[in-house]
């Protein structure tokens, strides 16, 4: 059974303050139930008692696969992770340890997992695509602009890669790229050591891509 915590949380309508039951880890190995949640966002929507209000409440927590051997830690900010990943590593030694900010790349990580590919190449494309794109929308005087470009899904009949890229006017844009493009990065001579796991090495994030641009 999952190990469960109480969590306060305030109303932003009626400024109510209420408790929800949280989860400190989500076993994808062992809870099919709570994690088919996660990856809808069921999990951390509540409805405030006191006005009825729905309300998305992100809190901290672990995802665990254990069959894939790794660990997402998901930080809102309240938890220690440099020692939380040192206590993943000492009881798990072989897993992947991947540290995020917010609830969507949390989904991303699961998804890229899922779908057997390496993350740290992944994370390069959302952030060259981003590039790219954000830089012909400005040449074209678009009112569009890009807030984050995530993976989608891996098409592996019609090897491509399927990126969807979040933006200011709420439409739906995605972009396929090649999966020889994923192929080539992996074996480049100057990038593929940087796609290798290194140890500490637990933010795979837009600022780890800006640093290998």
């Amino acid at each position: 059974m999952a190990k469960t915590k109480t969590i306060t949380i305030e109303c932003p309508k009626c400024r109510e303050a209420f408790e929800i039951k949280g989860y400190d880890t989500i076993n994808a190995s062992l809870g099919e139930a709570l994690k088919e949640k996660l990856i809808k966002t069921e999990l951390f929507r509540h409805t405030c008692p006191a006005c009825g209000e729905d309300i998305s409440a992100p809190y901290s927590l672990k995802y665990q696969d254990m069959e894939k051997e790794y660990m997402v830690i998901l930080d809102m900010g309240d938890i220690d992770t440099a020692a939380m990943a040192e206590e993943v590593l000492e009881m798990f030694p072989n897993y992947r340890i991947r540290i995020v900010k917010d609830v969507m790349d949390l989904l991303e990580k699961i998804h890229i997992f899922e779908s057997n590919l390496n993350d740290k190449i992944i994370t390069y494309l959302d952030h060259k695509i981003y590039e790219d794109v954000s830089a012909k929308l400005r040449a074209e005087n678009s009112p569009i602009a890009l807030d984050k470009v995530l993976f989608g899904s891996f098409e592996f009949q019609k090897k491509k890669v399927v990126f969807g890229a979040l933006n200011n006017a709420g439409k739906q844009i995605f972009i396929d790229t090649p999966f020889a493009d994923y192929k080539a990065l992996a074996n480049s001579p100057r990038l593929a050591p940087c796609f290798k796991e290194k140890e500490g090495e637990y933010a795979i994030d837009k600022a780890w891509a800006e640093a290998l641009a």
